[in-house]
């Protein structure tokens, strides 16, 4: 029996739009691969909706691009702690939630840093 991950809310959100695309393999499904909306992210981890069917405990490569006055695209490794299967009113759309690998922190830091400094410069 898998090991029960539990998604734990330490770090603020932020809500944002961002194009993401990942890719993982599905015990059911086999390759998934798909491209979609980062909702919103913290230090810990994100989230964003999705058409795949998605499992707990699979591991995800995520690649979010990031505005141009931001900074580059981010490559980052996830696990998928929980997938809501009525997201929207249609139910087209699951909402899946993820938490960083350790080793992505490096990265994540550049983001938030990033992200600090645009919210300066558009309150002025």
């Amino acid at each position: 029996m898998p090991a029960q991950i539990q998604e734990q809310r330490f770090f603020p959100r932020t809500r944002v739009n961002w194009p993401l695309e990942y890719t993982g393999v599905s015990k059911a499904r086999g390759l998934i691969h798909e491209g979609t909306k980062l909702a919103d992210y913290s230090q810990g981890g994100a989230c964003f909706l999705t058409m795949c069917d998605l499992e707990v405990g699979m591991k995800i490569s995520m690649h979010i691009t990031l505005p141009v006055r931001m900074a580059r695209s981010l490559q980052l490794q996830a696990i998928v702690v929980r997938v809501d299967e009525s997201a929207d009113v249609g139910g087209l759309f699951k909402s899946a939630a993820v938490r960083w690998i350790p080793g992505a922190r490096r990265t994540l830091s550049t983001m938030n840093s990033v992200q600090r400094k645009e919210s300066m410069t558009t309150s002025h």
